[in-house]
């Protein structure tokens, strides 16, 4: 007997082909019926009998689009009805919405086939996209996912492409992206912001290459906004690449057409061909070869670094410029220093052209600005996300919180800032969003914040911040909670937050055994009023107790102690002034009698900071007196340390006294090897050795099994590799899996901590009322 059955299925499931495929399907089993997108997800029906119900059900749950995510699915007989055969109906959009954002998706093999073709109409066409592939989040400005909400709304489709959209048989069967030369988003060349080339899409691709081969730097625009980009073998067009954008020795990424290019040039292991192959296609750090292949300007490229950065093109646009170039080429974000990445044609031709040369732009509007998203694996193959951008945000799957059921927004922290949202059962975290010290930068947060409550609909009933008093992304919950009259904000310490991450991305929130959990960074305000970053954490019944961390030296000259490694380096050898001769060249005469003044005041701030103990070490030794970029003398010391010849077993020593590690004890005979002028490369490697020593004696010393690490210097895959080798036999370790270990996950850990107290009951909502002007 035959009934009407209603089968929802929500999550990921818009924008991968879910029903194409259940068109295919019905098809395949002589089924009729519908199927629709809705903001709740995909509804399906259908008249059956059960076995075949039963059957048609499994196998969409079992066989689902290879890019799709199913988080709840349900059937139910409902009225029967009579179908004529199997449709797509018109979206349903009466609903809230309640789904995952499907992420964009780098060109498949399929895509990239049509492009190489002389045969295929698609034969060098840019902007080749099927069901599998193509922009998604970057484009979307409603629910559900429909042409009509994309950017591409108002470019219409031809004869052939309407033709291949309704055609059940073909894989860009309801492609909401799809296009081709005969309707095609067409491309713009310009010298200057009033002076466009007028020429053709071939001729432009053509031009592309050739200005290439001539050195000069050219914008083009990508998946999430512009990339610089210029020859990776022209050291003369590199470096002014880094003049105009004032980016001293920042590295550089590379983009290659293919791995065999890329090998001749890079180690590339399986695991890391894998990532580069994905459907994120992020930059991946793999290790350079001592011979290039290819010619590239390694020392111009990444200075003082043993990786390099790389990746292959995402998109049909990048894919035909790579092939055709046939040479590495240098890809950055596309941005004037200090600024998010562009992404509006405007903002592009308004700014570039004091970087670039020529500025590449097309017809398909991007509404959510997106870096490429960087990854890189261990020796050991431990991944390590270093930034969460293109291709991985915003979701979170699954989510680890859903009992939380009202819209609660957790702002972030302020450097390597994203927030993290929850609405209905889902939860979502954005992508890459910076430094939050400019204006441009706090601006794009906010629009990237209300872009994606606007396509879902939704208004945050609680906020979450981080305790930093001056923190702009605090300020601007601040400012929400008070104009939406709100509950005070849930105000969460930062390493507290890091802590959070790290446990409830492994499952261990609710855990009976505790976890002890090592949070090690560069900044973050502590409950004391104090600058912390070396912390040590026991979690255990819904309390987090910071049990160990390193002695407090003084925090000289506020923020630019962690651009100046020298003023560690001063700071940390406050009690050896027998050892200054070591750093003292690196002042001026004026210089040093100002900050020996400074050094011997009472009322600094203090500081715990693991990051900034790394980059006195590193001042010290000689690699870095001045930081160009965040992290850099720590990344250039862990790139000596892992070229080190010799690895010794020996280590510095750092015990542990009434919950403060003794650092003097490790100085002291740091300096030892220092004065008897011990290799830097090997010296290096035991700054790094010792601290794993360190967390394994830690372990034994408070007798817990479960180990949980998160913040900026566990992005090191030496330290990290260090731990699983001393400890992965003796103790069960957590790192993080979707997140990175860095302040991009304090939303996250933001959201961690507002669980644990609701199962705790320990906080009370106060209105909150001022109108302040928080944000100027």
């Amino acid at each position: 007997m035959s009934h009407t059955y209603h089968i929802h299925i929500n999550g990921l499931v818009q924008g991968v082909g879910f029903r194409p495929f259940v068109c295919r399907l019905a098809k395949e089993m002589n089924v009729s019926g519908w199927v629709s997108n809705s903001n709740d997800g995909v509804h399906i029906e259908i008249t059956a009998d059960s076995e075949t119900t039963n059957t048609f059900y499994n196998h969409l749950l079992q066989q689902a689009p290879v890019n799709a995510v199913i988080s709840f699915h349900s059937i139910i007989i409902t009225e029967t009805k009579s179908f004529s055969g199997f449709s797509i109906k018109e979206s349903i959009t009466n609903q809230e919405p309640d789904l995952l954002l499907t992420p964009d998706i780098a060109i498949c093999n399929q895509c990239k086939q049509d492009i190489n073709d002389p045969q295929n109409n698609r034969f060098g066409y840019a902007f080749t996209t099927c069901l599998n592939c193509g922009p998604r989040y970057s484009i979307t400005k409603a629910l559900p996912y429909d042409r009509v909400n994309t950017t591409m709304a108002d470019l219409k489709m031809c004869a052939s492409c309407s033709a291949e959209y309704q055609d059940l048989e073909n894989r860009r069967h309801y492609s909401q992206t799809n296009s081709c030369k005969d309707c095609a988003v067409s491309l713009h060349l310009f010298q200057s912001k009033e002076k466009e080339y007028s020429i053709s899409d071939e001729e432009i691709l053509k031009t592309i290459v050739q200005e290439f081969k001539n050195g000069k730097i050219l914008a083009i625009k990508g998946i999430g906004g512009y990339l610089l980009m210029c020859d990776a073998t022209n050291q003369d067009a590199i470096l002014l690449l880094r003049d105009r954008k004032q980016r001293p020795a920042k590295p550089f990424a590379l983009l290659y057409a293919d791995i065999e290019l890329a090998s001749a040039d890079l180690q590339i292991r399986p695991f890391e061909i894998d990532a580069l192959k994905s459907k994120s296609a992020p930059i991946v750090l793999c290790k350079k070869k001592s011979f290039t292949g290819n010619g590239i300007c390694l020392d111009a490229i990444a200075p003082g670094l043993d990786k390099l950065g790389i990746m292959l093109p995402y998109s049909p646009l990048l894919c035909l410029i790579a092939t055709e170039f046939g040479k590495p080429l240098i890809a950055t974000s596309g941005n004037i220093s200090g600024s998010p990445i562009l992404y509006t044609d405007k903002d592009a031709l308004e700014n570039l052209f004091e970087v670039a040369d020529l500025v590449v732009t097309y017809d398909r509007e991007i509404l959510a600005p997106q870096d490429d998203s960087l990854i890189q694996f261990t020796d050991r193959g431990q991944k390590i996300i270093l930034r969460r951008s293109r291709g991985l945000s915003p979701n979170y799957f699954p989510n680890p919180f859903k009992e939380i059921q009202e819209p609660v927004l957790a702002t972030g922290g302020e450097l390597k800032s994203a927030f993290a949202l929850i609405n209905k059962n889902n939860l979502y975290i954005s992508q890459f969003l910076g430094d939050q010290g400019t204006v441009e930068s706090q601006e794009s947060y906010a629009q990237t914040l209300q872009h994606l409550t606007h396509i879902l609909k939704t208004e945050p009933r609680k906020i979450l911040i981080d305790k930093h008093p001056a923190y702009a992304v605090s300020h601007l919950g601040k400012q929400i909670a008070a104009e939406k009259n709100l509950m005070s904000p849930f105000e969460v310490q930062h390493h507290k937050a890091h802590f959070g991450a790290v446990l409830a991305e492994n499952h261990l929130l609710g855990i009976n055994e505790p976890v002890l959990g090592f949070v090690w960074d560069g900044t973050g305000y502590g409950d004391d009023k104090n600058i912390w970053g070396s912390e040590v954490f026991v979690y255990q019944n819904n309390e987090m107790d910071r049990v160990a961390h390193l002695e407090y030296f003084p925090q000289l000259m506020g923020d630019k102690m962690s651009k100046e490694p020298r003023l560690s380096a001063l700071s940390i050898l406050k009690n050896f002034p027998t050892k200054y001769f070591s750093i003292q060249k690196y002042f001026s005469k004026n210089e040093w009698q100002y900050y020996q003044k400074v050094l011997h005041q009472d009322n600094h701030v203090m500081t715990c900071s693991m990051g900034r103990f790394l980059d006195g070490l590193a001042c010290i030794l000689g690699i870095r007196i001045y930081n160009s970029y965040e992290g850099e003398a720590a990344m250039q010391m862990e790139a000596l340390a892992r070229n080190c010849s010799y690895k010794p077993y020996d280590y510095y020593s750092l015990p542990i006294t009434n919950g403060m590690f003794e650092w003097n004890i490790f100085l002291h005979e740091f300096m030892e090897d220092w004065q008897q002028k011990e290799d830097v490369s090997l010296m290096a490697w035991k700054v790094f050795y010792s601290l794993a020593k360190t967390i394994s004696q830690l372990s034994s010393h408070f007798f817990i099994d479960k180990l949980a690490f998160s913040g900026g210097v566990f992005q090191n895959a030496l330290l990290t590799d260090l731990i699983i080798e001393q400890l992965s036999q003796k103790r069960h370790l957590y790192f993080h899996q979707q997140l990175s270990p860095n302040d991009e996950c304090i939303g996250f850990g933001q959201l961690a901590c507002y669980h644990i107290a609701r199962q705790a009951n320990r906080f009370t909502d106060i209105p909150y009322y001022t109108n302040a002007n928080i944000l100027s």
